[in-house]
């Protein structure tokens, strides 16, 4: 469930980035689907993959 502090800024972005009003239902539906897209494609990065790559790996300290 959306909180309604979250949806309204999710409709007030969207009207900055768009220039139209949405209804909840229809903030609420994007909403979602943007939550389902980042949840498909991020994935955390693994340590083991850091150490591969040490001359990246951030806040290294010498």
């Amino acid at each position: 469930m959306i909180s309604q502090e979250a949806m309204q800024k999710f409709k007030e972005l969207w009207k900055k980035k768009k220039g139209e009003d949405i209804s909840d239902e229809f903030a609420a539906d994007e909403f979602r689907n943007l939550l389902t897209l980042f949840n498909a494609i991020y994935r955390p990065v693994k340590k083991e993959w850091l150490d591969e790559f040490p001359e990246i790996t951030p806040n290294q300290k010498s």
